[in-house]
């Protein structure tokens, strides 16, 4: 199973993410998405492969780049959008595909292949839902191995020297 993220489209889909294109920070939005993507992956094994469109930068001619584990690709003079669909084109199996996009000319194409969709809205909402569950899983776990291993306050331990050490004294007195 890959998921094949519609790059900009998704941005918008992530509140901090679509004020930074509001600010005019293309870069930071992109490099936002991308590490939302690699903590997703984390959780969430498969590849993953972002096509944004346009150029990395001005006169920048990279075509593909990897961040962590995921596939990165720049549309340079086409559209994303035609990336995704070549790209599912001339996958060997497309059904293992799943399309992270609310285009509906892409989501249209993309069926012919029986890849399948998941809209950008419902992804992002996914993305949170994932990550909010692990943030629950690590603050149960956390609670519970607190039960398991208390915590000592200094007091305790302060109280406990003075034990030991007077039953030591004593000890030695005998």
């Amino acid at each position: 199973m890959a998921l094949i993220i519609d790059g900009l489209n998704l941005i918008y889909k992530f509140p901090e993410l679509e004020s930074l294109m509001y600010a005019s920070r293309l870069d930071n939005a992109r490099e936002g998405l991308l590490e939302i993507l690699k903590s997703y992956q984390k959780l969430r094994k498969g590849a993953i492969i972002v096509f944004f469109d346009g150029r990395k930068g001005p006169l920048n001619e990279t075509k593909n780049e990897k961040h962590g584990t995921i596939d990165v690709y720049y549309s340079i003079d086409y559209s994303a959008d035609f990336l995704i669909k070549h790209f599912v084109k001339k996958d060997t199996n497309p059904r293992m595909l799943t399309v992270v996009t609310s285009d509906k000319d892409i989501i249209f194409y993309i069926n012919r292949f029986g890849a399948k969709n998941i809209t950008s809205e419902k992804f992002s909402e996914h993305v949170n839902n994932v990550f909010k569950e692990f943030r629950e899983e690590q603050e149960l776990a956390r609670i519970s191995l607190e039960k398991e291993n208390p915590a000592v306050s200094d007091d305790e331990i302060t109280y406990w020297q003075k034990i030991f050490s007077s039953k030591k004294n004593m000890e030695k007195k005998n």
